[in-house]
């Protein structure tokens, strides 16, 4: 209590120091937990503000209309001021298939249904390891210096305990989180071998392509192969200790260097107390004080008596003293495996299933997540479009006292939005026009060494003109862009079709697939 009492009459005596400096920590944890509405707050505060806000500043602008973004004519301005929201838009455009994507990502990584360690977690592990610490730096702030004062060694105490916590804290969720890691190692390990054992392993590559955006790209690969594209691992996939190692010795060292400087504390202390009891001397006394003389065997047995009964009451002492110190170090151990439990069961080690799991965080289902970002979307939506028209009505009443001409076309935010669908679409299809023009390298399979290898008998080499009337690339045709544009309407068939057509006319699927999804978003563009 006295401990408690001395904390207390700190904080009474700076508590002008010490609750603002509280107030603070609270405030910076609830910015990092909720940092996007914090962004997004300030972005609404920083429009509105009257006079360095974006919309008075904005609207000063001068600068005469362009051709912007979908190809629509914009006010500099106006694409500012719209792309400043946009960023916000984007990250609320999210749909059902987005969750279902998240779900994919977890489920292949074996991490659906784990969450990342909570600030209440955090909180917890680290006042169980800084009260446990507290109580071994209780032993070592006598050792730290000498002389000192209790509350100078109270002080030390709440130091190195606060130390420790800072070291052990990390360390053990670390730990906890690379035994996770190696876990799933493992399991790519040994499924691997079972393949092989099949004969039907494939090389333990990763694909690069696979994202969170792109999480179904390798769903015919072999649960292994999913795997380990949603890990970061070193050569050949193989579990590292580098953390667990470093961790234990901590541990053990921590433990062990406790129990050791207890136990030499309380043997100093009993051995100070044993040379300081003069056994001969009062015996002695009380025999020449007492009023009947004693024979000397008597007097020998009663002192031996009386050392045999203190040195049993010493023993005992220190064997209680140890037996209890070694329990706090087991206690400590104990605390540390908590948090390294903490760290196995709450840790997610896929590239991408931290963020994930935030996107999906405690929706049930698919279209709960889609109704709750369609309600974000569109107060963003509508956010946007008021500041939008608030720069729009300062900029016309500009023009109006500078007797401008008044343009008469009026641009909103679900343009900006609509024009920017149109130029990722175009920008993806002339991408995958380029992709589909490249020549692809795709590697010969590599055969097991116990697998026979089979030869084929030599065919006879084909006729040169035989050869040259089968094209034998359509793809490189440069004319198939006109012959896809003169097809007209594609918005109407379905992919079933569109191969039909592809095979009869010798086109690309490809091709036609993405004609038809840049005429549905022009479709849409036009209402």
């Amino acid at each position: 209590m006295e401990i408690l009492n001395t904390v207390l009459q700190a904080i009474a005596t700076y508590r002008y120091i010490f609750w603002p400096l509280f107030g603070l920590m609270a405030l910076t944890i609830i910015t990092i937990k909720w940092w996007e509405q914090v962004r997004y707050f300030f972005l609404n505060l920083a429009c509105a503000l009257p006079l360095v806000g974006h919309i008075t500043r904005l609207a000063k602008s001068h600068e005469s209309r362009r051709m912007g973004t979908g190809g629509l004519v914009w006010h500099p301005a106006e694409e500012a001021l719209c792309g400043k929201f946009y960023q916000y838009h984007s990250i609320s455009n999210r749909d059902a298939d987005f969750y279902l994507r998240c779900v994919n990502y977890l489920n292949k990584v074996d991490e659906r249904g784990r969450k990342p360690t909570s600030i209440v977690l955090w909180l917890c592990s680290i006042a169980l390891v800084i009260l446990e610490a507290f109580i071994f730096a209780l032993v070592l702030s006598p050792f730290i210096a000498n002389n000192i004062s209790a509350n100078q060694a109270e002080l030390s105490a709440i130091v190195v305990s606060v130390l420790i916590g800072v070291i052990l804290v990390p360390a053990t969720h670390l730990m906890g989180t690379q035994l996770h890691k190696n876990t799933l190692l493992s399991k790519i390990r040994y499924w691997h071998k079972e393949a092989k054992l099949e004969h039907q392993a494939e090389a333990l590559v990763k694909d690069n392509r696979v994202s969170l955006e792109n999480s179904r790209i390798d769903d015919d690969a072999p649960g292994y192969l999913q795997m380990l594209n949603r890990v970061r691992h070193g050569i050949g996939a193989k579990p590292e200790y580098v953390q667990t190692i470093v961790t234990l010795l901590l541990i053990v060292t921590f433990a062990v260097g406790a129990y050791f400087i207890r136990a030499a504390t309380i043997n100093a202390a009993e051995t100070q107390a044993v040379n300081g009891t003069p056994f001969s001397q009062t015996s002695t006394a009380a025999t020449n004080a007492s009023p009947f003389e004693l024979p000397q065997q008597a007097v020998d047995d009663n002192q031996q008596a009386d050392k045999q009964a203190a040195k049993e009451v010493s023993d005992n002492r220190v064997f209680a003293s140890k037996l209890t110190f070694i329990i706090l170090s087991v206690i400590f151990i104990g605390v540390q495996i908590i948090g390294i439990l903490i760290g196995y069961y709450r840790s997610l080690v896929g590239i991408e299933s931290k963020l994930a799991a935030k996107y999906i965080g405690n929706f049930s289902s698919s279209e709960e997540f889609a109704a709750w970002y369609a309600m974000q979307r569109e107060r963003v939506e509508r956010d946007a479009q008021d500041k939008l028209a608030s720069l729009q009505n300062r900029m016309a009443m500009q023009r109006a006292s500078s007797a401008s001409v008044a343009q008469s076309e009026v641009r909103t935010f679900d343009d900006y939005v609509r024009g920017k669908m149109r130029d990722k679409a175009l920008a993806d299809d002339e991408h995958q026009q380029f992709n589909a023009t490249r020549p692809v390298y795709k590697p010969e399979p590599i055969m097991h060494q116990h697998e026979p290898i089979l030869v084929a008998p030599t065919a006879p080499p084909a006729p040169v003109a035989a050869t040259l009337e089968i094209p034998t690339n359509p793809v490189t045709n440069t004319d198939y862009k006109a012959q896809i544009a003169a097809l007209g309407d594609l918005t109407l068939l379905n992919d079933e079709e569109l191969q039909l057509l592809a095979d009869d006319l010798d086109l690309p699927l490809d091709g036609l697939l993405n004609r038809r999804k840049v005429q549905l978003v022009l479709n849409k563009a036009r209402g």
